[in-house]
């Protein structure tokens, strides 16, 4: 049996970088910040993908890029700066379900057990939307839910093209780097409105960077290998464990406070991927 060891790698990754995005978003515009992620990571990236280099899979990688990272990964940044990690990590990760769900429109035998789940992610983020102790956070929840739609759209994509034959490195390049251009347009034209960020130290820039190659770089080339390894319903499953995560870590690190209501919510809706993909 394949290890899936990776795919628990990239649960804890993307568990702890949300936490710190929202800290940078508050020096960064969000769109701005997003093209220092996608542009860095494609830069990590680019020699380990000529080494591998072919063409299989292109035409679905590159839009794959743009849906999950230049649009999707704009509104979760949007959402986190709302919210905070802790609401809207779990919230993002309803994805899942809309993987499984839309399955269904190409053919796909649709388990009962995701109609409960549906329930289930439904009743989660209802509990996330109202609230803890602060005020209601519908628009923060709204982007949250638009980034899990687009991000449906790109892992679609993704496993598209590692059917077609395409190097799961030279994917994920593809994909960061088709976001790094379709952003660096985007920021260029608006760059008057997006000013970079003053009174960043070196050392905050090398914590950041790090952050973002081990999000955009390793985390993402670990979670299209894990596709492509052990494929994307058992990869998925346990990437899921990451909603949890993020709760737990900014707890402890003490970046966030989630109130009980929070991690009720966020357990619900993992309980509920997790019933989603297994069944």
């Amino acid at each position: 049996m394949a290890s899936p060891v990776y795919a628990f790698a990239v649960a804890a990754i993307w568990a702890v970088s949300p936490i710190y995005y929202r800290i940078f978003l508050a020096k960064f515009d969000f769109l701005s910040f997003n093209f220092l992620r996608t542009a860095s990571a494609s830069a990590v990236l680019a020699i380990p993908a000529i080494y591998y280099w072919s063409f299989a899979g292109l035409g679905y990688a590159v839009p794959s890029g743009v849906f999950t990272l230049a649009l999707g990964d704009s509104l979760f940044l949007l959402s986190l700066r709302e919210i905070g990690a802790s609401v809207a990590t779990p919230v993002a990760y309803t994805y899942v379900l809309m993987i499984q769900l839309v399955g269904s429109l190409f053919g796909q035998t649709v388990p009962y057990a995701n109609f409960l789940a549906a329930v289930m992610v439904v009743g989660g983020v209802y509990i996330l939307s109202k609230g803890g102790e602060e005020k209601p956070r519908p628009r923060g929840v709204g982007f949250a839910i638009a980034a899990g739609v687009l991000w449906t759209v790109g892992q679609e994509l993704v496993q598209t093209s590692i059917n077609a034959g395409g190097n799961f490195v030279v994917v994920t390049f593809a994909s960061r780097a088709a976001a790094a251009v379709a952003l660096g347009i985007v920021f260029a034209l608006t760059r008057k409105e997006r000013k970079w960020p003053s009174g960043l130290r070196p050392q905050d820039y090398a914590f950041m960077l790090m952050l973002i190659i081990s999000d955009l770089a390793l985390g993402s080339t670990l979670f299209v290998y894990s596709i492509s390894i052990i494929g994307v319903a058992l990869t998925v499953i346990l990437t899921s464990l990451s909603p949890l995560l993020t709760q737990i870590f900014a707890k402890a690190l003490g970046k966030e406070s989630p109130s009980p209501k929070d991690f009720l919510g966020g357990a619900l809706i993992v309980a509920a991927l997790v019933l989603a993909v297994a069944f």
